[in-house]
């Protein structure tokens, strides 16, 4: 590695460790809160995977036929597949705003580093920022097969470093789309562009989903015959395909088979081999075209059409915040992406086999826990990062006769009142689908309506709460230490909302806890936890933006 990359990652660990041990209280409650929440989401995730495997095991037992390795092999194909098609379309609009929207690299361009070096750190921070979650899923994953391996050490190497191979490969190829789209279009549009292709894309990878018929896999029968089309007959060659080099590497390793660890290797040093080498081919190419890019000037400029006078401060708030809302580029994707959840959900539960009150019940809990989950992710998105992306401007603002109270009460405005309208459309579908019964359905909407005001009350809350004025981007903001706690708090109370409403669930959950949830309460302790999950961090967010020193921050 050269010399400014290796002083860029040792900077980088040392904010990591000041935000941990150093710096004000505030900062390193929220770097142990961030720190804390990865470990208990993937603490949770080992704890879920371990039963499935337990259980998996003992069922496969029933099917002598099946070859355990042909079927881990196929399924580790298929998820790294869907892992490089996602982290493509994450890549793609991140590598847009990295590589030539970044003040950061603005700054940086007049200092004695060479070109090829700075294009190098843009790129990997753009696929390190877009793979991010994946990998917070991916790593437990590996831990959890590889303990069941005979070398477990061996087994979780091959396999983390077949799929690195994987996420440096999909990132470049983003990175390279993003490229392209700058050298037709400028910056903004073709972050917008690229955003609106990721919607595309993840929708039709959704419908694709849909066309799979997954509910089949409800039928004993149908399962039995799925498993045994991929556990009977041997994978197909893996050619020079990475993804399937990376799969082969990885279930070699997990069955103790020779050449894993040296194919996993050759595979991760010939892509950081290709990202290196394609990004000092491309370091000029980038230098031109971002300059070209700046001397063409600004690609935002619009022609200055009548201005509708403002009748009061509020409303001008409210409408400068629904315009910074819907000029993000992500705004698109998001929203379609909802629509392809929706349509897909309420597909798969006109499907399901809800002839008992039984089935009803535990599925509208379940619908509402993932009405509410999609508001979460929404609020991550929009709510968290609200405050943040004032960026330089939060000078400005604070030297105006506005108060930090009535600003978040207008940000509030815009991302919270569309977040119950969406909670209410989603449970509202599944419960006219349903049919549950007229307590149920009244619960349903009751959480629906608590939920959508809650959370994005959190998120923007812990935004403001612990800003990152100096971030490249939203989804820099939401990877930060406040905005994983948000995620964790958020996911809890969404999770929480389907033993609210679901008394099958509730029996359940109390049986595997050993411990019994009266009925009765659930629904009043529910609602002050999401109430003080909403205002709490409002209230702290108030405070703090009072006294907060922005030239510090």
């Amino acid at each position: 590695m050269s010399g400014p990359l290796a002083v860029a990652a040792v900077n980088q660990s040392r904010s990591i460790a000041r935000a941990l041990f150093a710096g004000t209280l505030r900062d390193r409650l929220a770097g142990w809160a961030g720190l804390l929440s990865a470990v208990g989401v993937a603490s949770q995730e080992v704890a879920g995977l371990r039963a499935g495997l337990d259980v998996a095991t003992k069922a496969l037992v029933q099917v002598p036929s099946l070859r355990p390795d042909y079927l881990v092999e196929k399924l580790l194909a298929t998820a790294f597949a869907a892992a490089a098609f996602l982290l493509v379309l994450g890549t793609l609009t991140t590598a847009v705003s990295m590589l030539f929207l970044s003040e950061e690299l603005t700054a940086r361009l007049p200092l004695p580093v060479p070109h090829r070096t700075l294009f190098l750190r843009q790129v990997l921070i753009a696929i390190a920022t877009s793979s991010a979650p994946t990998l917070l899923i991916a790593l437990p994953a590996f831990g959890v097969a590889a303990a069941a391996a005979r070398r477990p050490v061996i087994a979780f190497a091959v396999a983390t470093l077949a799929f690195l191979a994987v996420v440096l490969l999909a990132g470049l190829f983003g990175t390279v789309i993003a490229l392209l789209l700058v050298q037709v279009i400028p910056p903004r549009r073709a972050r917008l562009l690229a955003a609106f292709l990721s919607a595309i894309g993840l929708a039709a990878a959704l419908l694709g989903f849909r066309t799979a018929r997954p509910e089949r896999l409800l039928d004993p029968f149908e399962a039995l015959a799925a498993l045994r089309a991929l556990g009977e007959s041997a994978p197909a060659p893996a050619g020079a395909n990475p993804v399937l080099l990376a799969a082969h590497a990885a279930s070699s390793a997990l069955f103790d088979r020779p050449g894993a660890l040296v194919t996993s290797t050759a595979l991760f040093a010939a892509a950081l081999v290709i990202v290196f080498g394609a990004s000092a081919a491309l370091a000029g190419t980038h230098l031109a075209v971002f300059r070209k890019t700046r001397e063409s000037g600004s690609d935002t400029a619009t022609p200055a059409g009548r201005r509708r006078p403002v009748r009061s401060l509020g409303r001008m708030l409210v409408r400068a915040e629904m315009r910074t809302l819907f000029r993000d580029a992500a705004t698109p994707a998001q929203l379609g992406s909802l629509a392809a959840v929706f349509v897909l959900d309420l597909l798969n539960v006109r499907l399901l086999p809800i002839a008992d009150a039984a089935s009803r019940n535990l599925l509208a809990g379940l619908q509402t826990g993932l009405a509410l989950f999609l508001v979460s992710a929404l609020s991550l998105r929009f709510a968290y990062p609200s405050v943040s992306s004032d960026g330089r401007a939060a000078l400005v603002l604070r030297t105006l006769p506005l108060s930090p109270a009535r600003h978040l009460a207008a940000r509030y405005a815009v991302r919270g009142l569309p977040a119950v309208v969406i909670a209410l459309v989603l449970i509202g579908a599944s419960d006219l689908v349903l049919r549950p019964g007229r307590e149920v359905v009244l619960t349903s909407l009751a959480v629906g309506v608590l939920g959508g005001l809650a959370l994005p009350a959190l998120n923007l809350g812990l935004g403001a709460l612990f800003p990152r004025y100096g971030a490249e981007n939203a989804v820099a903001v939401a990877l930060g230490p406040g905005g994983l706690f948000a995620l964790v708090l958020s996911t809890a109370l969404s999770l929480a909302s389907t033993v609210v409403v679901s008394e099958e669930l509730r029996l359940l959950v109390a049986a595997a806890l050993s411990f019994e949830l009266p009925r009765a309460a659930l629904l009043p302790v529910w609602t002050l936890l999401a109430l003080a999950s909403g205002a709490l961090p409002l209230i702290r967010a108030t405070r703090s933006l009072s006294r907060s020193d922005l030239g510090a921050s």
